[in-house]
């Protein structure tokens, strides 16, 4: 017998490498055997019946999953084959984060059962499960209901079903100018999250245009550096050292932040400045200083908690705080690791029209020694287009508890440059498929792109 598949599907692998761009360090109370007391049945929907053992699992399934104890392995181990455990634990902890689940509807099969789920925010999934002889699972496969796009109406319809705070734009570009043709809350600042290293990488293609950095100038890893994360970096000891171009690219690809603080050390706070100026910001003042994500991260999620402090402090107050954590070693509180921290404006902020902006200042910029800044955002596109319509894809997307957003620049057959963007931010986490939700939106967005 070939081994059950317990996978994701691709927009879910496709999102991980775009979305998730922001880590913070995650502790999580894994491995507890008592699954809580569910909530009342009537408040799941559907009613399932348990008088098979599909039906059953199934049922238990819900039950964890709306349930306030972390899954983990051991209560996995009730439900899941053996050889299925760790992936069906790994698959069910993520969706665990979206919960109260509602049941929309049950097809039960022979030795099979289909779910349709609602998460907390309104995103459809569907858990296709199968148990074995013994009556435990040995496939568990979730995948996303995409919702329909046919026109720009419907982005705004399907957006606000999931309660967040959103604005979406998509403008046409000449040079550097935006003309949105489609959008709303355009005006609106919102989180960035990791979008805001499209102005770390315009103040570098600044000085590397200005001869002051040169691609293949040495970064060295400090530890310091290590303790905000690095997807690209992460093997390499203290005292390694990576190059500029190589730390760029990864910032861009990986969203590495530590390669993005390397980049500030060595850029500095002048350069970050003259990179929001340059970029068209339609509030520079209201980011500068600009923190890096050290800086940010030891506000929003390090010890000692300044959430408060923070959202109360004056611009000059905001930046002592900022310089106060330069001498502190970052080190995470676990209990607000999945807490958003935007609702006390611990975030990077800019509107559409800055995104759309500063992609195009980047273009723009992209010239003479400074013209890797191309293939560097478009190493990883994070969506699937139609190739013979898209010629060129650059992009960078973030994402950070409660906060997620995406944005491209793309060129058409004809030529005409196109940037949308996306930025949604609710008062509490959502998982990694919020992120997918919102890519399989912006696809189908792109479709109605009109050329020009």
């Amino acid at each position: 017998m070939r081994r059950p598949a317990t996978r994701l599907s691709r927009a879910a692998r496709q999102a991980t490498g775009t979305a998730a761009s922001l880590s913070l360090v995650v502790v999580l109370a894994g491995g507890c055997a008592h699954t809580g007391t569910p909530s009342a049945e009537a408040a799941y929907g559907t009613r399932i019946e348990t008088n098979t053992p599909q039906g059953l699992r199934a049922k238990q399934t819900v039950d964890m999953l709306n349930s306030d104890w972390p899954i983990g392995p051991d209560n996995v181990a009730t439900l899941a084959a053996p050889k299925q455990v760790n992936d069906v634990a790994f698959v069910m902890d993520r969706m665990w984060w979206d919960r109260p689940f509602t049941v929309t509807g049950i097809d039960v099969g022979a030795g099979s059962a289909d779910l349709h789920l609602l998460t907390s925010y309104g995103v459809g999934q569907d858990v296709e499960l199968r148990t074995n002889d013994e009556g435990m699972v040995d496939r568990f496969e979730v995948t996303l209901r995409k919702p329909e796009i046919k026109q720009w109406s419907d982005v705004d319809a399907v957006i606000k079903r999931s309660g967040a705070r959103y604005s979406y734009q998509v403008s046409k570009v000449a040079g550097t100018t935006c003309t949105p043709v489609a959008g709303s809350n355009v005006d609106d600042a919102l989180p960035l999250a990791s979008i805001f290293k499209l102005y770390v990488l315009l103040g570098l293609a600044d000085a590397v245009n200005a001869g002051t950095v040169h691609w293949d100038d040495p970064l060295t890893i400090t530890k310091e550096a290590k303790a905000v994360g690095s997807a690209g970096f992460d093997t390499l000891p203290p005292g390694s050292q990576v190059t500029v171009k190589s730390a760029a690219q990864q910032m861009i690809s990986a969203s590495d932040n530590m390669a993005t603080d390397l980049l500030m050390m060595r850029l500095g706070p002048r350069a970050m400045a003259a990179a929001l100026v340059h970029a068209g910001h339609h509030d520079p003042a209201s980011l500068t200083p600009f923190p890096t994500t050290h800086e940010l991260f030891s506000v929003g999620w390090g010890e000692p908690d300044l959430r408060e402090q923070w959202k109360a402090a004056s611009p000059q107050g905001r930046a002592a705080l900022l310089a106060q954590t330069d001498g502190r070693h970052y080190v995470p509180d676990p209990n607000r690791t999945h807490t958003p921290a935007s609702p006390y404006g611990v975030e990077w902020y800019g509107t559409a029209g800055d995104i759309c902006r500063v992609h195009a200042a980047l273009q723009a910029a992209a010239v003479g020694p400074a013209t890797p800044v191309r293939d560097i955002l478009a190493a990883t596109p994070g969506i699937e287009l139609d190739k013979a319509k898209w010629t060129y894809i650059g992009a960078k997307g973030g994402n950070l508890p409660g906060d997620i957003g995406f944005s491209w620049y793309a060129r058409d057959a004809t030529g005409q440059a196109w940037v949308v963007s996306f930025q949604l931010t609710w008062p509490k986490f959502r998982s990694l498929t919020a992120a997918t939700w919102l890519l399989s939106i912006a696809s189908q967005a792109f479709a109605l792109v009109q050329p020009a």
